[in-house]
């Protein structure tokens, strides 16, 4: 017998030629797939991922779980095996055999949850084929809050900045079913997708989103800017100074003063951009996991450090203004 060589498609279904021209037999896609499990014993994979920032709740998991039972009921199951792995932010593991287990035992930890993995294994007998397939679905949600935090305690002394908000880009939730027969996977694919679309999402707002991609030009527009307003009430200041100068010592005198007042204030300027920087490329948009208070209790302390990092930012652009307006002010009151 030769291998598969063509898949026909008529109105009721897919069927497979198997043989040549002159012998040629037809059996269904379905069995067809399952025939070639049984020969290699190898399973196919489909994956999906996501970068969405979501709240997750521990009556979502709760969700998923009826949601699978009751897609599953079309089929024949013979097992639905559940499996929860949670990591913890202390390093700590644990891992639950069943649904009530995990709502039992979830928050005794203590520690805020880092990622949680569910697995369901089932076996599936399908109408047409006469042995159970195994399908195996695996669903990991992983919190931003927790890596951020992670991160960035670790780059705390770091006299280099690290812009935090640049990690928005990695997935947070990951699906993937090994599977036999394709259209039972895409359904129980379609099944969490759809359930990971009704879990709440959370947002920051677009002018943060738009100030964070243009943070690193903030320490050259501030010491910059402070700079030329520097050199204006300098140049306004040397038109008193410099004709009423009544020896070369004073006019030295006063060049001197200049220089050290620009120098003063480009080095403002830097200091107060870099914090800005700083401070804005550490505001994240918040995707966690929300089981339990010491989770709770985690994610307010992330939401303390954001805001209090908003805070610094109009802090810095408040303090440039400042010096920016006492420098006129104080050129104003010398020239007149």
């Amino acid at each position: 017998m030769n291998d598969i060589v063509a898949i026909d498609k008529n109105e009721s279904e897919e069927v497979v030629n198997l043989g040549s021209d002159n012998a040629s037999s037809q059996i269904s896609f379905q069995l067809a797939q399952d025939f070639y499990n049984e020969i290699t014993g190898k399973s196919e994979n489909i994956k999906e991922f996501s970068r969405d920032s979501f709240i997750l709740k521990l009556h979502h998991i709760e969700q998923l779980h009826h949601l699978l039972e009751q897609s599953t009921e079309q089929y024949n199951v013979v097992s639905f095996i559940e499996t929860y792995s949670v990591n913890y932010v202390n390093d700590c593991s644990e891992r639950f055999s069943s649904l009530a287990k995990l709502k039992l035992q979830v928050g005794a930890r203590g520690a805020a949850i880092e990622d949680i993995s569910v697995q369901y294994k089932l076996l599936i007998v399908l109408p047409k084929t006469q042995r159970p397939q195994e399908y195996k679905i695996h669903v990991k949600l992983i919190s931003r809050v927790a890596k951020m935090e992670h991160m960035r305690s670790e780059i705390q002394g770091m006299p280099f900045a690290v812009p935090l908000f640049q990690f928005e880009t990695r997935k947070v939730a990951v699906f993937s079913i090994d599977y036999v027969d394709i259209s039972v996977a895409n359904a129980l694919m379609s099944v969490i997708k759809g359930w990971f679309n009704s879990v709440e999402k959370n947002q920051i707002g677009k002018t943060t989103k738009l100030l964070r991609s243009y943070s690193h030009f903030l320490p050259r527009v501030f010491k910059y800017g402070l700079l030329g307003l520097a050199n204006y009430y300098v140049y306004k200041a040397s038109k008193v100074f410099v004709p009423e100068a009544s020896d070369i010592n004073s006019a030295v005198v006063f060049i001197f003063l200049s220089l050290f007042s620009l120098f003063i204030t480009f080095q403002l300027g830097s200091y107060l951009g870099k914090k800005a920087e700083r401070n804005l490329d550490s505001i994240y948009e918040q995707s966690y996991i929300s089981f339990s208070g010491a989770d709770e209790t985690f994610v307010k302390n992330s939401a303390t450090k954001i805001k209090n990092s908003r805070s610094r930012v109009f802090l810095s652009l408040i303090g440039t203004l400042v010096l920016g307006a006492g420098g006129s002010l104080l050129a104003y009151t010398i020239t007149g």
